[in-house]
């Protein structure tokens, strides 16, 4: 059930679709599965909806293992309807009031207005802004069923319009195939997906939206900044290894492979479709030298192309079509017949859609350049043969190892793991100060070194195949010291990625990850040391950048919401201030998941809330999971999410505050909910436990809905646990613990009011912890939660829970203060009928899957019962849609 607090808002045009997608789920289940099927389905949502929790738990307690899988498929199907229908009904309110793209032109005019043309002149050709695409441990739904999805996301969006009556009933009919293949397809996935299959899942969707909004967007932009590229687009997909022993250098070479396979395919068909229409004939209009060049330099030009001899465009874009199909099968496995020689760079290629772009303005005009060779160019340009920059990524500790081994292995006498920090130091600034290798091809080592070492000689193969661009930034997960950033370096040194000495430089940028609350903290000592090192700068990317990941994740697990975002925030101001004073600026990469308790919320807003001089016109982000079907499922989300992140980079980076406001009090405020949250979670007895057993955490384990493992060991431990599962669990049973224990109870530890922290509404930061927060307390119910923490019985258990439900009724009552409203949301309806229309689905899918861990905990392995767990599991997810 809803939490009371939660405003109640009319059914409008999400909840409308919503219900039009409802009926025809039930109209499909009828027709397929009879009436018997269909009024089980329809018992069940009857009685969820009269709110009578113990006519639904005896409804559900009565079921058997094949009908529980029969109604956990049916609510799951619904809620992702759900979704679908009010997807559709934000778009429709988004096209209402915005008939075209271009965030990005209107905010560099009021950026001119404000610091004038010239400075505002400068900010595009700086920035460089990538969300970049991360594989996900929680993410549930199989590619048939996101194709399913957009098919009748498409279909919905048809419904917008007037249509004739006749029409209506043939879109019904389509959406009603369309429906009951989604129900008929399986929404589980019978063996835990792999590697190969995130990569293949990701790219379809890069594919169907992201890169058709990104060719959008650069449509609008060439016009204005013509040889700009403001925004790319990265990966982790096939390069991050962080504990996750099946990625490796193949998976990296069939991630590039079938990035460069997709773009391409792209670059051919755009080609192809110029050479349809520049049909232009020298008689008419001349063509430069550069145009005529390409088009002689074909050796396909033969005596079947005799009769277009006058017509130079044609015969160049035949060239450079054949050049690109020979590029696919020398980078992508392609067996195009053709005797052109493939592109060496993907700067080549542009250079040559350049030439035929210059020679049309010249002798055509600017108007006759259109829209499709225009951004062609700058796709071609901010894309290359890669299309996404995969990072690549691994743990400090696999890199101490491997460094140790190495020496070990060489016979050179240096104890590389008993060596203290000073040391270890030293050690590796003089590996890098030459070019000599430490690894041999005549040594065996161990299968982790082994294993690490060819995925490093993968990175330099792709690297020479597809360009320095094709590789992002070698991320060092849980770096706390000056060695944890030199050893990757030593380690690249040995595949010929970095090269040391004097002249020393980098094909792939070094980027620290802080993830905990005292890393963040030792932020400042760290980049001291590190930009004091000796070492040429190139040694670590572009001299005058140093790259920074910011962890929400880990900070949050360790420090609760609001200490991890204050801590993040101000770690970036001081760090941005210390790297200043060095003539260096630091490039900020954001790890945000989907959920609150995990950075989550907006991008937009996100952006806005980082200090001035933070941003810097570079920024990069994490998109993870569900949330890149929901931020770029189709291409007008895709197009419009895209376009709000460049223009929010733009705006932060146009700010002149100092954005120091409410600082001192968000210090006090975040240091005691620190401490308020540390004391549940890591000094209550029995903390653990409880979460083990109130939560569907050791279930969830089990499923298979990721590649990467749970936990980075086969511990128990809060502390081992990955952050992702973390706050996944918390979402299922519905406490959403994460994204707010600690902001009550550290306001009253720190003594302030609520009119203490209403004085801190205009600090953005501020703004967007309580917006974040205020979600999550409503998509929270602890009612839910009650039944959950019931499956732990005992006192020990019965005080933790009377300790959460009262921080929960504390921050409940605290946002509404600071904000002056009554009940949550109240403030945002469209919000507050998001999670209402979610509750209808979510509510009895977490009373349907209590019943069914009651009886899988007290013995009954059934597999369908494993198998109807997992269904409620992809179900709620799907409902919450910011659960990881």
């Amino acid at each position: 059930m809803m939490d009371m607090k939660v405003a109640n808002v009319p059914e409008a045009a999400a909840g409308e679709a919503v219900h039009y997608l409802e009926a025809l789920l039930e109209d499909v289940i009828r027709y397929l599965d009879g009436e018997d099927a269909a009024a089980l389905v329809k018992r069940a949502r009857d009685v969820a909806r009269q709110d009578d929790e113990e006519a639904l738990e005896a409804l559900f307690s009565a079921l058997r293992p094949d009908q529980a899988v029969y109604l956990a498929r049916a609510f799951t199907c619904a809620s992702m309807l759900s979704n679908l229908g009010e997807d559709v009904a934000g778009r429709r309110r988004t096209l209402d009031a915005e008939m075209e793209p271009g965030e990005l032109p209107r905010t560099l005019v009021e950026a001119a207005e404000r610091l004038g043309p010239k400075a505002a002149g400068r900010i595009v050709p700086r920035m460089a802004v990538a969300p970049v695409l991360t594989a996900h441990p929680t993410e549930v739904r199989r590619r048939a069923v996101v194709e399913r999805e957009a098919e009748i996301a498409r279909l919905m969006s048809l419904r917008t319009h007037r249509l004739p009556p006749h029409v209506e009933k043939r879109l019904r009919e389509d959406l009603f195939r369309e429906v009951a293949l989604l129900w008929k397809a399986r929404m589980h996935r019978p063996e835990r997906i792999s590697p190969a299959d995130e990569i293949r899942n990701s790219l379809a969707i890069v594919r169907r939206s992201i890169l058709p909004a990104l060719a959008e967007l650069y449509d609008v932009w060439s016009e204005q900044f013509e040889t700009a590229t403001p925004l790319t687009l990265g990966s982790w997909l096939g390069g991050d290894r962080d504990g996750h022993p099946g990625v490796n250098g193949d998976t990296l070479r069939l991630a590039m492979r079938s990035q460069a396979r997709l773009i391409l395919n792209h670059y051919s068909d755009e080609v192809r479709a110029l050479w349809f229409d520049m049909a232009v004939s020298a008689d008419l209009s001349p063509a430069s030298a550069g145009v005529v060049a390409l088009a002689n330099a074909s050796p396909n030009a033969g005596a079947d192309d005799a009769h277009r001899r006058d017509e130079p465009y044609r015969m160049a874009l035949q060239e450079i079509w054949d050049r690109l199909s020979a590029t696919a099968n020398r980078l992508a496995g392609g067996a195009w017949p053709t005797k052109s020689p493939p592109y060496a760079a993907a700067a080549d290629f542009v250079s040559d859609l350049d030439t035929i772009l210059q020679s049309v303005r010249k002798h055509l005009g600017e108007r006759v350049v259109g829209s499709r060779l225009r951004t062609l160019v700058a796709v071609a340009r901010a894309c290359g043969f890669h299309l996404l920059s995969i990072d690549l990524r691994q743990n400090a500790d696999v890199h101490e190892r491997m460094i140790h081994e190495l020496y070990v292995r060489a016979g050179v006498n240096i104890d590389y793991l008993g060596s203290d920090e000073t040391e270890r130091v030293r050690v590796l600034t003089k590996e890098l100060s030459h070019d000599r290798p430490l690894r041999s091809p005549f040594l065996d080592y161990s299968e982790e070194t082994a294993r690490e070492l060819g995925t490093l000689d993968a990175a330099a193969e792709v690297v020479r195949l597809y360009g320095e661009k094709s590789l992002g930034a070698y991320i060092i997960s849980k770096t706390a010291t000056l060695s944890d950033v030199l050893e990757p370096l030593v380690l690249l040194k040995q595949a010929g990625l970095v090269q040391g000495g004097d002249k020393g430089r980098t094909a792939i940028r070094i980027a620290p990850l802080l993830e905990t609350i005292g890393d963040l903290e030792h932020g400042p000592v760290l980049l001291k040391e590190w930009l004091a090192l000796g070492l040429p700068p190139e040694m670590f990317g572009e001299p005058r950048w140093r790259e920074v990941m910011l962890g929400y994740s880990d900070s949050n697990k360790d420090g609760g919401y609001v200490a991890s975002r204050y801590n993040v925030t101000k770690a970036a101001a001081v760090l941005a201030r210390q790297a200043r004073t060095q003539g260096v600026d630091l490039w900020y990469f954001h790890g945000r998941g989907g959920s609150v308790g995990r950075g989550g919320g907006p991008a937009a807003q996100a952006v806005m809330a980082q200090p001035a001089g933070t941003v810097k016109g570079r920024l990069r982000l994490t998109e993870q999971g569900e949330m890149i079907s929901r931020r770029f499922g189709d291409q007008p989300t895709a197009r419009r999410n895209l376009d709000s992140l460049a223009a929010a980079v733009a705006m932060a980076s146009a700010r002149t505050d100092d954005g120091e406001a409410g600082s001192a009090m968000l210090e006090r405020l975040s240091q005691a909910s620190f401490e308020a949250y540390r004391d549940l979670v890591y000094d209550t007895a029995g903390f653990e436990d409880f979460f083990w057993a109130v939560t569907p955490i050791a279930e969830i384990v089990g499923l298979n809905i990721g590649s990467r493992p749970a936990s980075r060991t086969a511990s128990r431990r809060i502390e081992d646990l990955r952050a992702i599962p973390w706050v996944f669990s918390w979402s299922q049973a519905r406490f959403m613990l994460p994204a707010w224990y600690g902001f009550a109870g550290g306001a009253a530890k720190a003594g302030l009011s609520a009119d203490d922290l209403r004085s801190m509404v205009d600090d953005n930061l501020f703004a967007s912890m309580i917006s974040n927060m205020e979600v999550a307390l409503a998509q929270s119910d602890m009612a839910i939660a009650a039944k959950y923490a019931a499956l732990h019985p005992g006192a020990a258990a019965r005080a933790i829970f009377g300790r959460i439900q009262a921080e929960h009724a504390a921050a409940c009552d605290l946002v509404l203060a600071i904000r002056g409203g009554t009940s949550l949301l109240d403030n945002h309806p469209q919000m507050a009928e998001s999670v209402a229309l979610a509750a209808e689905v979510v509510d009895p899918l977490n009373h349907l899957q209590l019943e069914l861990l009651s009886r899988r905990r007290a013995g009954d392995d059934d597999p369908q019962l494993k198998l109807a767990i997992q269904l409620t599991v992809a179900g709620v997810a799907s409902g919450l849609r910011n659960t990881g």
